[in-house]
């Protein structure tokens, strides 16, 4: 597999660039639902580098893989000219059990009892962060998205009081182990946040950390902006 490498420190992480991974995925791809290949057809591979990016495709594409929250925010602190320009899925976020957004709804139900069941019990005042690694997809026709997410051994799972939307538009320059702002009153950069519901969580182009404020609560959302984050010196060869 090919990545695309930093240069000035020795990173942890890089941004896929193989082209023959890509169409492997797509051709794997075609054996899902009409509605899940919709959600899931959305990376594409131009000037060198794979376009798009929303959470179903990039767990579809490399979940064992892909970069930890923490590992992209603190590769994002040390070398920000590479992070810029483009947005970076890390996880999902989930404060309630349900989502006033009816398109998250269902999927919202389903993370909030896997997560319950493993001894977490998301809330607004304590939502809860799950990492795109480790998840699996699962197809499910009661889902607007034709996808549910699977809970791994790999998936990391962090309650964190700081996600909460009374922290919405607070100022952060740094992150804490887990990958979690440390909030600022003059940090360079922005938290965006909602009161509940499930939501993508990802570094925005700008490097503010967006949880999926009102502009965006589509999980399937891409452009091509988006890049897929994995650890470095993954190889497909492997």
């Amino acid at each position: 597999m090919k990545t695309l490498n930093q240069r000035k420190y020795v990173p942890k992480v890089s941004l896929l660039t193989d082209e023959d991974m890509l169409k492997a995925y797509q051709d794997r791809i075609k054996s899902y639902s009409k509605r899940a290949q919709e959600v899931l057809d959305i990376l594409t591979f131009k000037d060198g580098v794979i376009e798009g990016s929303n959470s179903f495709a990039n767990v579809a594409l490399a979940s064992e893989h892909l970069a930890l929250p923490s590992q992209v925010l603190h590769d994002s602190e040390l070398n920000p000219g590479f992070f810029i320009g483009n947005y970076e899925d890390l996880g999902l976020v989930l404060r309630t059990n349900g989502d006033s957004f009816n398109r998250n709804d269902y999927n919202a139900r389903n993370l909030y009892e896997q997560l319950k069941r493993k001894g977490f019990t998301p809330s607004e005042e304590t939502p809860v962060m799950v990492s795109l690694r480790g998840l699996s997809l699962e197809e499910d026709g009661n889902s607007p998205y034709g996808l549910i997410h699977r809970l791994g051994e790999q998936t990391q799972i962090i309650p964190a009081s700081e996600l909460s939307h009374e922290n919405h538009k607070r100022k952060f320059s740094r992150v804490d182990e887990r990958g979690i702002p440390i909030f600022d009153s003059e940090g360079v950069k922005t938290f965006y946040t909602r009161q509940g519901g499930l939501d993508r969580v990802f570094l925005y182009m700008d490097l503010n950390l967006d949880s999926n404020w009102d502009r965006d609560k589509n999980l399937a959302d891409s452009n091509t902006y988006g890049r897929v984050a994995v650890v470095e010196n993954f190889s497909s060869g492997k």
